[in-house]
């Protein structure tokens, strides 16, 4: 498995599963999270943790006392299932009752394994799960600047990863080539080219704004638009020359507005081949081309877990938009550990009977799927690529193939 492609597929569902974790809300402070960096002291973690519990019992608030008290016993037992094994950059344990229905409790557990080496070892009771620490590992590490220009307006957008966010949209007030009564030709063009001047300028001063504080960050900068004016602006040297030194492509566009941004990219495949927006392109495009020749090519749940468990796949590919999830519980009867597959976002897990001896079952963890399936895939020497919903293919491959497809090593 190549290693760039799994960093990229582990921080796109890291990034996501922060996103979850930040939209639940407790009712009172009594979410928890636990930062256990690698090589944590066990006795100090579970220590802290059973002192918790017997410090919660001071909280007035009979609903909150057992939320925190349960959510503490969740994490406990989770890590005695375990056995303290903590990944090696660590992990990040979250439980809490997240019911968004008052007097009603869902009290469940959560981990993430950060992208990068948790330093940080915390122990965190609030109304919201702690994230900050997680959030910095999500800033990107690369970006490119993307404007398009002509002498009546200008776009600015930013890439990051598979998207392109719009900075601003600009007009520059520059008359039309036909004068006013009683303006003579040389006035008038004299006029035209003062305000098409302060246009650049002002453009110049918001490209500059906008792309200098990311440093070394910054990987390049496209300009397009149509004719020359776009050489004239960049002739001006009104840029700031660390800007300026990042310059790595001028390219004709039919639009200067959020359509000459979408030309931009489409005609600077070339040139933007390494950023993740062309990797995921040509991984879908590719993928495609094999279903059409009815060649190395798989798609649907079925399909690809069986070609997967039969160590056929090469490749597999994964929408970010499917969002289910994996809840993992066990029996409290006869210890049976089962894992089960949820596909209904509104599926309240809690309920489900042992297959062996149809007895109460205690949820251990709920997993997102993609995360489940990159662990899987991690056993079977095949990539995993997250296609983004961010794009045309993206959109293609969600809603066309239900968002799982695989290429594989021989039919």
């Amino acid at each position: 498995m190549h290693l760039d492609e799994i960093n990229h597929s582990e921080r796109v569902l890291f990034k996501k599963k922060l996103e979850k974790l930040g939209k639940h809300k407790g009712k009172g402070t009594e979410l928890i999270t636990v930062y256990i960096p690698f090589g944590t002291d066990r006795g100090s973690v579970m220590g802290q943790l059973t002192e918790e519990i017997s410090q919660s019992s001071n909280i007035k608030s009979p609903a909150t006392r057992k939320n925190v008290q349960g959510a503490l016993r969740k994490i406990i037992n989770f890590l005695k299932q375990i056995n303290f094994k903590i990944p090696k950059k660590g992990i990040v344990v979250f439980a809490g009752n997240v019911s968004e229905v008052e007097g009603r409790n869902d009290l469940r557990l959560f981990t993430i394994r950060p992208v990068n080496d948790l330093k940080t070892k915390l122990y965190w009771c609030d109304s919201k799960f702690h994230l900050d620490p997680l959030k910095e590992m999500t800033k990107p590490s690369e970006i490119y600047g993307l404007v398009t220009i002509d002498k009546n307006e200008a776009a600015i957008a930013s890439l990051v990863g598979k998207k392109y966010e719009i900075l601003g949209k600009f007009t520059s007030g520059v008359a039309g080539k036909t004068r006013a009564g009683g303006q003579s030709a040389k006035r008038f063009e004299h006029l035209r080219e003062e305000a098409a001047q302060d246009f650049y300028k002002r453009i110049s001063e918001k490209l500059n704004l906008a792309f200098l504080p990311y440093g070394d960050k910054l990987k390049g900068i496209i300009v397009g638009g149509p004719g020359i004016t776009k050489n004239y602006f960049l002739n001006r040297d009104l840029i700031d020359h660390r800007l300026k030194s990042k310059i790595i492509s001028t390219v004709d566009t039919s639009y200067t507005d959020e359509s000459g941004i979408r030309e931009i990219v489409q005609r600077s495949e070339e040139v933007l081949r390494d950023t993740d927006l062309m990797k995921e392109r040509a991984a879908v495009n590719g993928f495609l081309e094999e279903v059409a020749k009815d060649s190395l090519a798989a798609y649907g749940e079925k399909e690809v877990n069986e070609a997967l468990k039969l160590g056929k796949v090469k490749e597999l590919m994964l929408s970010e938009g499917l969002d289910w999830k994996v809840i993992k519980f066990q029996c409290n009867n006869c210890g049976l550990q089962e894992e089960k597959i949820v596909k209904d976002v509104n599926y309240a897990a809690g309920r489900e009977k042992c297959e062996k001896c149809r007895g109460q079952t205690e949820l251990l963890e709920e997993v997102d799927y993609l995360d489940f399936m990159l662990e899987k895939v991690g056993e079977t020497g095949a990539e995993l690529k997250i296609i983004s919903t961010d794009t045309p293919e993206g959109e293609q491959f969600l809603k066309g193939f239900g968002g799982i497809g695989a290429i594989l090593r021989y039919k």
